[in-house]
This record gives C-alpha cells, structure tokens and sequence, in this order.
C-alpha cells in the first residue's frame, strides 16, 4: 500500500473520529467547543506563529474574521448538540452539506453559475437529507437534530464562503488563527453567561478535548492540504466528503450504532450529490 494510500486512510478516519470523541467525552456542549477551539488555537500558535503578520487582516477587514468567527461558533455548537438528538450517521451526513449552500450562496452573491453536475448535486442532497429526515421522524426530539445538523451545515458555509474571499490576501494561518479565537472567546462568553462549567471536569476528558483539537486537525485537515502535492484537489475534496462514511463505520465499531438500510442509502445518495457539488 502507498504512503498517499495510507495517509488518505488515515486522513478520513482521523476528521471522522470528531463526531465519536464527542459522544465519548463527559461534558457540555459549550464546554466541548470552547477547548476544541482553544486547544486548536494554541497548537496552531506554537507552530506557527513565528514571523506571521496579520496586517492583511487588518487591511482586508476585521468585520470579515468576526463574523467568520461567530458563524464558526455556532457551526460547531449546533453541530455538536444534534449528536445528542439524532444518530452520528444522521448528524455528520447532514453537517457535511455545507458545499451545497456554499454552491448556493455564490450564485447569489458573487453571480457565479452552477454547472449541471452542481444542480444535479443539490437535487441529491436534498433528497438524501429527506429521507434521512423521514427516517428519523417527525417527533419534535429527532426533528430539533435534524434542524441543528442543517445550521451546522449553512453556518459552516459562511465560514467557508469568507474564508474563500479573505484567503485572496492572507495565508492559511493568518486567516483561521483570528477567527478561531474569536469563536473561542464567542463561546466562553455564551458558557459563562449560562454558567457553564469550563474547568472541574475529570481527566479523560481533558484527553477527549485534546484528541479533538488534535485529531481531526492534524490528522485530518493537515494531512489532506499534504496530499494536495500528490492528489488532484477534486480528489482530495472527494475525500473530505466521505467524511459521513467513515463517521458511520467508526460509530459502528466504537458505539455500536448501527444505522438503519434507509439512512444508509440517504447518507449515500447525499455523499454523491456532496462529490458532484465539488467537481
């Protein structure tokens, strides 16, 4: 097996373990999100906060990082909190939409034409996501989920959407430091107003909040902008998309949450309709 082999593997295991260390640690939401983002914060930091100047930052607009900012908050709030209400299968399938209503607000914004397989792929994914939805029922606990699941989805959109327009003047780095930052401080503000506790919680999971600022940002988003120098950025981008896929298998072998044949098919047609979005 190749080393690009292994690091797609890897790569795809490692951002599909989020939804699995959520359900693991014993915490909060709010809680959950604040070290996810510290943590990621301060890895990055270390790394690579020698020699890097954010005066393009500054000169591009700080209003674009705060709101970049906020709406990464409520991405990761709202996403973490339908795993409480509906199956990892669901509720990663669900989050990962978010290149259709990126698709969707560049056509309006920024008058970009979607090509066919970009529409064929939005008629997809909106299939996918009612049938997943049907499955899950109409009751107002599974519904809440779904609805959370899909705020994660349009929110992370918006991150992503100004992360493309700022990207044009600053590097990786310059751009997502500041705006994780803002949404850690965003959420210790929303903790610390609803008395969250952020501090008195036991060891494991501690490790939980490292391993999920670690894992799926080392082992994942580090390890596909690597194989960028190997893989077409299609295929990487393909790869991101299985995300659904591989969440679904390690909730299998970890939780033994075995999703019904009906949501499979959903998360399958909705993964396809993602993968045409992309190309």
């Amino acid at each position: 097996m190749s080393k690009v082999l292994v690091l797609a593997v890897v790569g795809v295991l490692s951002v599909s373990s989020a939804s699995i260390i959520v359900r693991l640690v014993d915490a909060p939401t709010l809680a959950i999100v604040f070290w996810r983002l510290t943590f990621s914060v301060l890895f990055l930091s270390l790394i690579s906060l020698r020699g890097i100047s954010f005066k393009c930052v500054r000169g591009v607009g700080i209003r674009y990082v705060l709101v970049s900012g906020l709406a990464l908050g409520v991405h990761f709030i709202s996403w973490v909190e339908s795993l409480r209400y509906v199956s990892i299968a669901v509720s990663v399938t669900l989050v990962s939409t978010y290149p259709v209503f990126t698709a969707v607000e560049s056509y309006f914004i920024f008058g970009e034409r979607l090509r066919f397989n970009q529409y064929l792929g939005v008629f997809l994914c909106v299939l996918g996501i009612l049938i997943m939805s049907l499955v899950s029922g109409f009751d107002v606990y599974s519904s809440y989920g779904v609805l959370l699941a899909l705020v994660g989805s349009v929110s992370a959109s918006i991150y992503f959407l100004i992360g493309r327009y700022v990207r044009r003047f600053c590097s990786l780095i310059e751009y997502v430091l500041p705006t994780y930052s803002t949404s850690a401080l965003t959420t210790f503000l929303i903790a610390t107003s609803l008395g969250v506790d952020l501090i008195y919680y036991p060891l494991s999971s501690w490790l939980f909040f490292m391993l999920l600022a670690l894992g799926p940002m080392v082992g994942g988003h580090t390890v596909f902008n690597y194989l960028l120098r190997f893989m077409s950025a299609v295929t990487v981008s393909t790869l991101v998309a299985l995300e659904p896929v591989g969440a679904t298998l390690l909730g299998v072998l970890v939780l033994n949450e075995l999703p019904c044949p009906t949501v499979v098919l959903g998360m399958l047609i909705t993964v396809l309709g993602v993968c045409l979005v992309f190309r």
